[in-house]
């Protein structure tokens, strides 16, 4: 049959069947074993395991209530059979009575009785086919009475018919009950439904005869239930036997009336060393101790705990048992009465229990070394609990604990009380050393070292005598390590008898080791955190920032004399004084933020707060901050600390209000400011910037600044953004320039000037740049004209002298470097004098406009043509031999001379002297250039004039002479070796506006001391153009007079300066003088002279030169008046004050009437101007002077 809905059955055949000469009783665990399930059980054992657990109310079985059900199951199962087999002989009975008696109502009797019955009863014909059925039969079966009439028996059992036919079958089976004598037999057949299903059917059949036929009547009964809780009860009956066998503890049963065991499993035979035989031969006297650990001998209190046992009390006991060896065990004992129907038995579980003894033993010993550690005793007091720990574990042990000296070269005995005297002597302060002991051994090795003999080991060469007498023979020491590793001692065992450490005592002593690593490292904790603590109480009273504690609530426990400072108070009490912290706070709420904070996140860092004093002044800290918790991880106090960043936070308010002054000075201010980070993004534009650039802040913020801030080349559009970036990668500031132009976000040019310099932080690393930068469209179109202008002859149009020098320069510098070759040509016009004397300035203007003209028609274009003065104009030629040149300047020359110049119907011709000069890799300078091409035009005046000439340097050999003279006059003004000289301009009337009037001139002090007058190197500096340089000094050394004078009080002279026609039209000469007059008084002092010549050649810039430094307060005086015959013209043009006669006058006034008249004229004319006039030289007659109101003067 089918074993639906469980596992693989048990092979029963495989369950030791009990001794037939012995009272078996089969004993189980006393609890279910782990993984073992319910659900593999038969449902009738199921439902009586829940009966016996709801009774005892665990999940603990009791086996004897468990068998006596299983019996009593058993026993209604037999009872039942006994019932079907009584059933069947009754009904054969009275069957046999209706055959013998046909008349009494019989048949209607058995009929009421097969209807009623509980088993199949059916009635068989000789041949096997059913007759008659009961209703049982229809209901077991499912067939009605008339679908199986006379249908063979075969169909209901299909096995009645195996091996023959089915009445061979039913013979059979009624043969061998009418054989028996002891009720009718059963046998076992599968009967088969209506349905197809099949179950198990005990049946018994007998033979009847009714009148002269034979019949047989079969009775059955479905047994599929019974069988099944049968093989369920065998298979569980099996599984508690294997429990018991493997049950981990010894279990024994004990016959209490015999006095002896009757049954044990595996783990007893093996526990105590018997034969099963011979353990059942025993009783628990020869299985015990004579004595128990309370020395009491075992007999008596035995019987005792039987006694209690058997009364219904389950006793437990620690017991000392007897190994078959002699070895006494310590164990625990459980005794339980089990049911027994033929006796009186005891069950006695048996566990060893010196494991757990031991391990006992262990926990205590720790837990007294972790209370030394805990209560912070001293190092030796936990070695010691240490020491006891291993002594009471093994009692016949010794314990030695040594650790490393200081200098790490010997051990010191720490613990070794149980050891003699004489020993521990020995053992302290021992050298390590590999023959020294054990001990020694380990720590030199580093490793456990063990002496299992010390008669014997190499290791205790020179301690085994002391050992010995000691009554020690082993020994074994393992090092004491740290956590990390590190060496700190070792514990030794010391042994009574030979042999090395088990398992177990090894893992102890290692263990031991341990611990004492533990307390000897946390010794030089504890003495390391006390010397840090005083340490950092030392911290605590000196350091600088305010340290506290305080309660969770605010009472303060604890400041250092920095914090009481801060705050302005004289002592710590004072502050534990105060009922809060809050009342230290400026603001009540920064406290409450604090503490809400500190509740969130535990600790709170760098945090600004502002803090009362006590005279009631605002004191600003950096708080930090943190929460200590208790085991329960409840806030119990605050720490933290206090800097004082009051100067800080003042300077930072400081720097806050500079920042907000800089801001709105950015937004008003008329230059364009732009600000980048450290990567040269933009993060800052003013409104001026936006404006310029095309660009808004929120838009240009974090672009590129390249991007923002476009700039090229205002000639050559190249890109200049590298400029920029430079600024952060170098680190140097850019120079303003005046090519630059911004391309704006349109695409519109605007002409800038600009400067971008790095910011650095105070460790001198670039943090970033700013570019500040203004619209100047403006200035440079009209600084274009400017320079145009002070580059060009605002007559002619041609470039000026300055200009043409800076271009001579050049050609020179490039036919040195190139060997290229140039050529200069000096023009000198001839009659230019009497022309612009006879007919007029404007007469002379226009011939020079015509000249240039002319010139600019025989030179080509990429040639060079300036106005170098009143008459003379420069050409220079670029890659022209002196042949060539020669050839154009002769052009030139003729060209003029064939030119006429009409003026108010007069026609003149003029004519041109010209000098030629070659520019080539010989050539020495520019000056030296235009100085020989002025010897050449000279010499072509000396020759006739209307000529050219080729300059040759024999020729120009005086020429060289005066140039000599440029380097003397360049050497003097470098050296100082120029000197001053006043000629004192007095009145010889007796009344004169001006007094104290004097005249500078200035002399020359060459190398060897000899003083050089003026006229020997004045037109040598004319001529070569350095002038400006000794005028300058004269102007400079006249100012440094008169600001002495201021400096000590005294009364300023009118010190009057003569000026060459060079300065006259140099602005950086103007701009030279104009940056020495910042006081308006020693501006008055000064009074220029300058020539009627000079001023006439350069009238514009001589009135822009006079008019400017008049509007100052200087003064101008007009010198060699009246040498040209248009000089009353100039008294309306030029803004002078004095008026000084040319000496030509002057040398004959007292024999010549005509210069007598002439001085007469001037004098009267400069009169009613409103001019002084001044007569040169001094003497003049004196009568004369005063007739007329002159000064006069005298050098000195």
């Amino acid at each position: 049959m089918s074993n639906t809905g469980a596992q693989a059955p048990i092979d029963i055949h495989a369950v030791r069947e009990p001794d037939p000469n012995t009272q078996s009783t089969f004993v189980a665990d006393d609890t279910i074993p782990a993984g073992f399930s319910l659900r593999r059980l038969h449902a009738t054992l199921k439902q009586q395991l829940r009966t016996l657990r709801s009774a005892s109310r665990s999940d603990r079985i009791d086996v004897r209530a468990l068998l006596q059900v299983v019996s009593s199951c058993y026993e209604r199962f037999d009872d039942e059979r006994r019932g079907m087999v009584r059933s069947m002989q009754l009904m054969s009975d009275e069957a046999r009575v209706l055959g013998s008696d046909h008349g009494v109502g019989g048949l209607e009797h058995l009929r009421v009785i097969l209807d009623h019955i509980k088993d199949v009863v059916i009635t068989v014909g000789a041949e096997g086919a059913i007759e008659t059925v009961n209703p049982m039969a229809e209901r077991i079966f499912g067939y009605a009475s008339s679908e199986i009439f006379g249908r063979g028996l075969e169909l209901l059992l299909p096995e009645i018919a195996i091996g023959g036919t089915v009445a061979e079958g039913l013979a059979t089976l009624a043969a061998a009950c009418d054989s028996s004598g002891a009720g009718m037999p059963s046998d076992e057949l599968i009967a088969r439904r209506k349905d197809g299903g099949r179950f198990t059917a005990e049946i018994a059949v007998s033979s009847a005869r009714t009148g002269r036929a034979q019949v047989y009547v079969v009775c059955l009964r479905d047994v599929s239930e019974r069988l099944n809780s049968e093989r369920q009860l065998r298979e569980s009956e099996a599984r508690f036997r294997t429990l018991v066998d493997n049950a981990p503890e010894a279990i024994l049963v004990l016959d209490v009336d015999a006095n002896r065991f009757v049954d044990a499993n595996e783990n007893a035979t093996s526990f105590f060393g018997y034969a099963r035989d011979a353990l059942l031969s025993m009783s628990p006297e020869d299985i015990s101790a004579d004595f128990q650990n309370d020395g009491l001998p075992t007999v008596g209190p035995v019987r005792g705990y039987v006694d209690r046992a058997m009364a219904g009390e389950p006793q437990t006991l620690e017991w000392l048992h007897r190994h078959a060896s002699g070895q006494e065990v310590l164990c625990e004992v459980r005794l339980v009465q089990l049911p027994s129907s033929q006796g009186r038995l005891l069950r006695a579980s048996i566990t060893d229990i010196r494991s757990r003894k031991r391990q006992e033993l262990i926990t205590h010993g720790e837990r007294a070394v972790f209370e030394c550690l805990a209560s912070h005793s001293p190092l030796e007091q936990a070695l010691q609990s240490i020491a006891h720990l291993i002594e009471s574990v093994y009692p016949r042990y010794r314990c030695a604990i040594s650790l490393l000296s200081p200098d790490r070269s010997s051990l010191r005995l720490m613990v070794a009380a149980s050891l003699p005297p004489r020993l521990r002597a020995v053992l302290d302060d021992s050298a390590i050393d590999l023959r020294r002991g054990t001990c020694a051994a380990a720590l030199y090795l580093g490793r456990a070292v063990v002496a299992a003999d010390i008669a014997t080991d190499p290791y205790s060469t020179e301690r085994r005598d002391i050992l010995l007498e000691a009554g020690i023979r082993a020994m074994w020491s393992v090092p004491i390590k740290d956590a990390g590793g590190k060496l700190l001692g070792s514990i030794a065992i010391c042994s009574p008898s030979t042999g090395s450490p088990d398992a177990a005592e090894s893992e102890l002593q290692a263990h031991a080791a341990r611990l004492a690593g533990i307390a000897v490292e946390r010794s030089v904790a504890e003495e390391a955190l006390r010397k840090s603590e005083a340490r950092f109480r030392g911290l605590f009273e000196t350091v600088m920032e305010g340290v506290f504690q305080t309660t969770h609530d605010g009472q303060v426990t604890s400041v250092n004399d920095a914090l009481v400072r801060m705050l302005g108070y004289d002592s710590p009490q004072e502050l534990y004084a105060l009922p809060s912290v809050a009342m230290l706070y400026w603001k009540a709420n920064d406290r409450r933020q604090l503490v809400h904070e500190l509740l969130e996140h535990g600790s709170v860092r760098a945090r600004e707060v502002a803090l009362r004093r006590r005279d009631g002044c605002q004191v600003f800290a950096l708080a930090s901050i943190r929460a200590i918790h208790d085991a329960s991880g409840a806030i119990v106090s605050l720490e933290g600390t206090l800097a004082d960043i009051t100067e800080r936070k003042l300077a930072e308010q400081a720097v806050f209000a500079e920042r907000d002054r800089a801001q709105v000075t950015l937004q008003s201010i008329g230059d364009a400011v732009i600000s980048t980070d450290a990567e040269g993004c933009v993060d800052y534009l003013n409104p001026v910037a936006e404006r310029l650039t095309g660009w808004t802040l929120g838009v240009a913020r974090g672009r590129a600044v390249e991007e923002v801030l476009v700039l090229v080349d205002e000639s050559t559009r190249e890109p200049l953004g590298g400029l920029l970036r430079r600024v952060l990668t170098d680190g140097e500031a850019t120079e303003p320039s005046d090519a630059r132009v911004l391309v704006n976000r349109h695409g519109q040019d605007v002409a800038i000037q600009d400067s971008a310099t790095p910011i650095r932080n105070r460790d001198g690393k670039i943090t970033g740049s700013v570019i500040v930068f203004s619209d100047v469209t403006h200035e440079r179109r009209l600084k274009r004209a400017l320079s145009y202008q002070a580059s060009h002859d605002a007559l002619t149009g041609l470039i000026n002298r300055r200009e043409f020098d800076l271009r001579l320069e050049m050609a020179v510098a490039t036919a040195q470097r190139c060997k290229a070759e140039f050529a200069l040509l000096y023009v000198d016009l001839d009659q230019f004098k009497l022309i612009n004397d006879t007919c007029g300035h404007s007469a002379g203007d226009r011939l020079l406009r015509d000249i240039t003209s002319v010139l600019q028609t025989r030179v080509r274009a990429a040639d060079t043509i300036a106005r170098l003065g009143g008459d003379e104009f420069g050409v220079l030629l670029e890659n022209c031999s002196i042949e060539q040149a020669e050839k154009v300047a002769e052009n030139v020359r003729e060209a003029i001379h064939g030119y006429r110049f009409s003026w108010a119907d007069t026609k003149l011709s003029v004519g041109a002297s010209i000098g030629v000069v070659q520019i080539n890799d010989q050539t020495v300078s520019a000056a030296a250039a235009l100085s020989a091409a002025d010897v050449a035009c000279y010499a072509a005046k000396d020759g006739g004039r209307n000529r050219v000439h080729v300059y040759e340097s024999d020729a120009g050999s005086n020429r060289h002479r005066e140039m000599q003279w440029v380097s003397r006059i360049t050497r003097s003004v470098e050296d100082n070796r120029l000197r001053l000289f006043s000629q004192e301009i007095v009145a010889l009337a007796s009344v004169s506006p001006i007094a104290n009037y004097h005249e500078l001139t200035v002399r020359l002090c060459d190398e060897s001391g000899t003083i050089v007058m003026p006229n020997e190197f004045i037109p040598a500096a004319e001529r070569y153009n350095i002038m400006s340089m000794v005028d300058g000094w004269v102007v400079a050394r006249a100012i440094e007079l008169l600001q002495g004078r201021l400096d000590r009080n005294q009364s300023l002279p009118m010190l009057a300066v003569n000026l060459s026609g060079t300065s006259l039209s140099n602005e950086d000469f103007l701009e030279f003088i104009v940056g020495r007059l910042a006081d308006e008084r020693i501006a008055g002092g000064l009074c220029f002279e300058i020539t009627e010549t000079a001023a006439v050649s350069s009238l514009a810039n001589a009135v822009y030169f006079m008019r400017e430094l008049k509007a100052r307060g200087c003064r101008f005086a007009l010198d060699d008046f009246g040498s040209g015959l248009s000089s009353f013209m100039y008294l309306k043009t030029l803004p002078v004050d004095f008026l000084k006669i040319d000496g030509q006058f002057i040398a004959q006034i007292e024999r010549d009437s005509v210069d007598r008249s002439m001085v007469e004229a001037i004098a009267k004319v400069g009169e009613g101007a409103g001019k002084q006039t001044v007569l040169l030289p001094a003497n003049a007659l004196d009568a004369f002077a005063d007739a007329f109101g002159l000064l006069k003067g005298k050098p000195k």
